[in-house]
């Protein structure tokens, strides 16, 4: 799939995955990390937004330095930023927007897909990452957590 899309599919993946849930099965944990429906949801939107201004730093400064020191969504994070209790309608419809906006930017951007920012602040301190290559990881850590909500509403439906 082009990548571009597998990103733009992610807000209605994530709004597949939790369509129909109470409040109280958002609430359910489970998964790789053991969060809550919810705060897998408002992680994903978070990490796309962190991704959306890493995708613009590329298009508009090519091989600009990004640090992300500031962001280390661990549970303390989430609990801080109240991802067990927001609502997540506005968050994925802001996800939605901000994906279609960045879209559109950068198919008019010229070599975008090969443009790069310096990642810096993070386990590989200095890494070089293609917008296509961030494309990528956001769908691949998309899919990850989407399969750790599916097996949360899984394993607690079975109970």
């Amino acid at each position: 799939m082009d990548p571009v899309k597998a990103w733009t599919s992610i807000p209605r993946q994530i709004r597949r995955a939790v369509s129909g849930l109470s409040a109280r099965e958002l609430g359910w944990r489970g998964g790789s990390e053991n969060w809550t429906i919810r705060e897998y949801a408002h992680h994903l939107v978070e990490a796309n937004i962190v991704a959306s201004s890493i995708i613009v730093a590329a298009l508009g400064s090519p091989g600009a330095r990004y640090d992300w020191s500031w962001l280390y969504p661990d549970e303390r994070w989430m609990k801080r930023l109240g991802y067990n209790r927001a609502p997540l309608k506005p968050a994925i419809g802001l996800l939605d927007a901000l994906c279609a906006h960045v879209a559109g930017i950068l198919r008019r951007a010229p070599g975008g897909m090969s443009r790069h920012a310096r990642l810096i602040s993070t386990p590989r301190r200095g890494q070089r990452r293609t917008v296509r290559q961030i494309l990528a990881d956001e769908s691949d850590h998309a899919r990850h957590h989407l399969r750790d909500i599916a097996k949360a509403k899984s394993a607690n439906r079975r109970r």
